[in-house]
C-alpha cells in the first residue's frame, strides 16, 4: 500500500492568525502505532568520500552536526527536557545501500537519483522523482513502533547544496538548497515525527491523521494555515532559501515533540534497538524546486512484507 502526501512551498506569504494550542504530529506504523527509538542515541554515518563541490567535506559535516544538535539540545523554558542524542560520524565511503542493517546512513546520490539496492517489487519505481530533494527511510517494528534503522539519501543529481548563511552567493542558481535546513527537517522524521499538515487522499488506511492532542491535522492546501503550523521545522514547505534557513531552528512545537517523546532522564543509558520481530518502515520528506518556490513533497510507502518499508519524500 502506498500513501502520498504533497508538501508545497508557496511564494506568497501567509497572514498571521491566532495561535492554536501547541501540537505536533507523529509518524505511525501501518498498525497505527506511533514510532520512536527505544533509546534515542541516533548516530548517522555520513558518507563524505566525494561530496558535492559547493562545500567541502568539513562544511557538509558541520551542517549535519548542527542539524543533529538542534534536536539534541531541545529545551523548554531554558531547561533541557529530552534524552535525544543525535550525532554524525564522517565515513570515507562515497555512497552506500539503503537497508535494515543497523547502519544509519546519510548519503549524497550524485550519479543517479535511483534506489540502491533496486526494489524487488516490480510495482515499485527503480528511481525516485527527480523533483525530490531528499528521501529518508526508517525501518520500524510494525506492532510496537520501535525504530531500528534510518537512512537518508540526498539528491545531488538534480540539485546543488550549499550554506545560505555562510555562502549566500551560492544561491543564485534556482536549484541550490540550504543543506542544514533540509537535513534538520529530515532528522525530525528520523526520530519519528510527521508533517504538521496533511494532504487528503494520501493516507494508506484512509484515515485523517491527528496531532498529539487528538485533533485532526490541518489540510496542507488551506490558504489560512496558522503560523504555529507553517513556522515549524516539520512543516511541509518553504518559499525561499532564506526561509529554508528557518528550518534550522526548532519551533516550540518541534521542541515539545522531542521532549514529550524522549523525556529527559538524568540516568538515561543508550540501548541498542531490539532488532527482532515484524517490522515496517517510515521515512522523511523531500523538497522539490517549482517555479517561484521550493515545494516539499512527502511520500509514505508501506509494503506488505515481513520487513516492510515506508519512505517519505
Amino acid at each position: 500500500m502506498r500513501t502520498r502526501t504533497s508538501l508545497v512551498m508557496t511564494v506568497a506569504g501567509i497572514a498571521a492568525l491566532p495561535m492554536p494550542a501547541a501540537a505536533y504530529v507523529r509518524t505511525t506504523t501501518s498498525a497505527g502505532v506511533p514510532t520512536a527509538w527505544k533509546a534515542p542515541c541516533v548516530t548517522m554515518e555520513f558518507s563524505l568520500g566525494s561530496p558535492p563541490l559547493e562545500l567541502d567535506a568539513a562544511g557538509y559535516f558541520d551542517a549535519a552536526t548542527q542539524a543533529g544538535a538542534a534536536w539534541s539540545q531541545s529545551s523548554l523554558d531554558g531547561v533541557r527536557c529530552t534524552n535525544v542524542i543525535f550525532t554524525v560520524e564522517s565515513v570515507p565511503a562515497v555512497a552506500g545501500p539503503v537497508g535494515m542493517d543497523y547502519h544509519n546512513r546519510l548519503i549524497f546520490r550524485k550519479n543517479g537519483w535511483c534506489r540502491d539496492p533496486p526494489p524487488t517489487d516490480p510495482n515499485e519505481p527503480i528511481c525516485y522523482d527527480d523533483s525530490a530533494l531528499a528521501i529518508t527511510t526508517v525501518f520500524q517494528l510494525k506492532n510496537t513502533g520501535e525504530i531500528l534503522d534510518a537512512d537518508l539519501e540526498v539528491n545531488a543529481t538534480d540539485f546543488t547544496w550549499g550554506d545560505f548563511v555562510g555562502h549566500p552567493e551560492q544561491f543564485v542558481p534556482n536549484n541550490t538548497q540550504d543543506f542544514q535546513g533540509t537535513i534538520t527537517h529530515e532528522f525530525g522524521h528520523v526520530i519519528g515525527l510527521d508533517h504538521t499538515c496533511f494532504t487528503p487522499g494520501t493516507s494508506s488506511d484512509g484515515l485523517w491523521p491527528v496531532d498529539n492532542n487528538g485533533n485532526p491535522v490541518p489540510d496542507c492546501s488551506s490558504t489560512n494555515l496558522p503560523d504555529i503550523v507553517t513556522g515549524a521545522t516539520m512543516y511541509v514547505s518553504v518559499d525561499s532559501p532564506s526561509a529554508e534557513v528557518g528550518l534550522r531552528s526548532l519551533s516550540p512545537d518541534d521542541m515539545q515533540a522531542a521532549c514529550d517523546i524522549y523525556t529527559y532522564d538524568p540516568n538515561f543509558v543508550c540501548l541498542a534497538p531490539s532488532g527482532s520481530g515484524s517490522t515496517s518502515g517510515s521515512g522523511g520528506c523531500s523538497y522539490a524546486t517549482h517555479p517561484r518556490g521550493v515545494p516539499i513533497s512527502g511520500v509514505l510507502v508501506l509494503l506488505a512484507l515481513a520487513l516492510a518499508l515506508l519512505r517519505r519524500r
